[in-house]
């Protein structure tokens, strides 16, 4: 069994690719061109920054003085002659006789018919044919019968007592004055007054306001992706590093790739 895994990797060793001559007393080296490596690329987030503009409507005031005028009103005054006048009272009486009338009261009846009603009780039966021919009557079945109540009601004539007022009436002396009025005059000075109207106006403050339109601009940022990729220069083929006995790169369809 090892004698056939030992057969195996020694034909395997003769198989094998060479990469060029190592080591020996009469050759060189000749080291061989690395291929370009493959272009990797992956996808990273970064800040882009823009502008965006933000319109705003705001009242812009400035404090102004405008004459402001109102209607005042200042007293007049002046003496009127007038007639001022008092009622003298005379009173004059006379006798006047007045009808006086009172109540009184008589009985009087009024007739009237009320219904009163009372209960009376009645057997009421059960009843069955007996007999024969033209002799059948109706006879009661024993054990059948109830009593019930019934109202018996009727009419009865009845009076009703009443009291009727009457007027008594007499005349009534009265003694009866009236007054007579009298006007007796004199002229008088009063002072009458009137409003009379101007005008007064002042200096007062306003607000004249006037509505301001702007556009501002605002600073934004967002993330965004982007496609980033690796042109492989740092991992090419290095001359400097290579000595005499490194072993030379695969080139081609045999090349080595790593992850």
């Amino acid at each position: 069994m090892k004698l056939i895994i030992f057969f195996g990797l020694f034909l395997y060793g003769q198989s094998a690719p060479q990469y060029g001559n190592i080591g020996g007393s009469g050759g060189q080296t000749q080291p061989q061109r690395a291929p370009a490596p493959e272009v990797s690329c992956r996808t990273e987030y970064t800040t882009i920054w823009d502008t965006e503009y933000i319109e705003t409507e705001k009242q812009e005031c400035n404090t102004i003085y405008v004459n402001s005028c109102s209607t005042q009103y200042k007293k007049k005054c002046a003496n009127v002659p007038r007639q001022e006048c008092t009622t003298v009272q005379d009173r004059q009486c006379s006798t006047v006789y007045n009808e006086v009338c009172v109540d009184q009261y008589r009985t009087e009846y009024d007739s009237y018919t009320e219904t009163e009603c009372s209960t009376e009780y009645k057997d009421d039966c059960e009843f069955q044919w007996e007999g024969e021919g033209n002799a059948k009557v109706w006879v009661p079945i024993p054990g059948t019968c109830k009593s019930n109540p019934y109202e018996k009601c009727q009419d009865v004539p009845k009076q009703k007592e009443r009291q009727v007022a009457y007027p008594v009436c007499n005349k009534v002396p009265e003694q009866k004055c009236v007054v007579v009025p009298k006007q007796e005059c004199r002229t008088v000075q009063e002072q009458k007054c009137s409003n009379e109207p101007y005008q007064k106006c002042d200096k007062v403050p306003k607000q004249d306001c006037q509505s301001v339109h702007k556009k501002i601009p605002n600073r934004i940022s967002r993330r965004v992706p982007k496609k980033v990729c690796d042109d492989g220069s740092g991992s090419g083929y290095n001359p400097e590093a290579a000595g005499s006995g490194s072993i030379g790169v695969r080139s081609g369809s045999d090349a080595i790739k790593f992850e």
